[in-house]
């Protein structure tokens, strides 16, 4: 004999035993129907001792009289029945704007040349600001010369040095170039003398170049400089030599000035480089001074 799982014995699937749980009794009806048709259920009544009363405005102060209600809601007012302020207790209305005047269309030609004219505006600014913005900054980096005229054979001082020019003309200096009747070579001498101290320390070699009346201007290669590169070697009262040569055309030989455009920089003793350096940002002199040697 088997035993059940839960370790009693196997009843006979026919007896009463062995039924579901959840099974309807044996002499219960099999077409009975047990749907609960009631009210539903409804939570328990708890009594609340005293009576509850609608709540409504209620004033404290002042206190009520007996000839005045208990209503706090206003009555409606009454048409016609508004008594209105004399004339001399009430403000003046503004006056109601005038109302503005009508808009004028505008035709479609005129329409047309306003845009084209803006458009046109735009791409104008467009172009001529960057324009503008780069001459500034050329005009700043390299402002306008300040020319100063030399008579012929005369010295010209500038910042404490004072300075000379010899000019004439020279054969080809190649030895097997061919003669050119259209150009002709010339030799520039530069002598630079320190008045001061001043003066040695600016020894920098300058920019010369060759112009004729009409503001054309040709190169002057340096050949030779004697001036010394060491600011302890120039000496106060020395005159130095600067020899160039150049090539200008024929026609304009006679009538070659020289123009000459001293260094700004300033070879101090015992200053660092990045003392040097700092002062040629921050000096206010510009090399914007040029000498014009005449004949």
């Amino acid at each position: 004999m088997s035993e059940t799982p839960m370790g009693g014995d196997r009843q006979d699937p026919g007896s009463p035993d062995s039924r579901d749980w959840f099974a309807p009794p044996l002499d219960q009806p099999a077409d009975m129907d047990i749907t609960y048709t009631g009210p539903p259920p409804q939570p328990p009544s708890i009594p609340i001792p005293g009576t509850l009363r609608p709540v409504g405005d209620l004033r404290v102060w002042p206190a009520l009289s007996e000839e005045e209600h208990t209503m706090t809601v206003p009555f409606p007012a009454v048409p016609g029945t508004r008594v209105e302020l004399p004339a001399h207790y009430r403000r003046p209305s503004p006056p109601a704007p005038p109302p503005p005047p009508a808009r004028k269309k505008m035709s479609r030609g005129r329409r047309r040349v306003l845009l084209g004219s803006g458009a046109f505006l735009s791409v104008a600014a467009a172009i001529a600001f960057p324009l503008w913005f780069a001459r500034g900054v050329y005009e700043y980096g390299r402002p306008s010369d300040h020319i100063h005229i030399v008579k012929p054979k005369q010295a010209a001082t500038w910042q404490h040095v004072s300075w000379r020019v010899a000019l004439w003309p020279i054969a080809d200096p190649g030895p097997s170039a061919k003669p050119d009747p259209s150009r002709q070579w010339m030799k520039v001498v530069v002598t630079r003398t320190a008045l001061d101290g001043e003066g040695a320390i600016r020894h920098g070699t300058p920019d010369v170049k060759l112009t004729d009346g009409s503001g054309r201007t040709w190169l002057a290669q340096l050949v030779n400089d004697t001036t010394p590169s060491a600011t302890a070697e120039n000496k106060v009262g020395t005159l130095y030599k600067i020899e160039l040569m150049g090539v200008v055309p024929t026609s304009v030989a006679d009538k070659i000035e020289v123009l000459v455009r001293p260094s700004i920089t300033r070879d101090v003793p015992g200053q660092s480089f990045d003392d040097s350096m700092k002062a040629s940002v921050t000096t206010e002199e510009k090399q914007d001074q040029v000498l014009r040697f005449t004949r």
